[in-house]
């Protein structure tokens, strides 16, 4: 049948609009900026200076030399009466 409507796609655009969609398409898939070249920076410098670290640990190895406890967290989780892991509070 040569109806338009018959196939299951969108009707076809004009050939003027068509290269017009194409070239939006073919700009929005390439990347927005070339690769950044990281080698020039200090170390630690690399990350936004926003960024959250996580603590240093307290001590090193698996047991706590202050309380004896092994295989326990390296950061004391309850400071100033909050539970906190990673910044996250888990008192509510």
């Amino acid at each position: 049948s040569s109806n338009s409507f018959s196939r299951p796609a969108p009707p076809a655009l004009p050939p003027h609009l068509q290269r017009e969609f194409d070239e939006l398409v073919k700009r929005a898939q390439t990347p927005a900026a070339p690769g950044v070249d990281l080698s020039g920076l200090k170390d630690g410098e690399e990350m936004h200076p926003d960024l959250v670290r996580r603590p240093k640990p307290e001590f090193e190895g698996d047991e706590n030399p202050n309380t004896g406890e092994r295989g326990g967290p390296k950061r004391e989780p309850l400071v100033h009466g909050d539970w906190a892991y990673g910044g996250k509070v888990t008192d509510f």
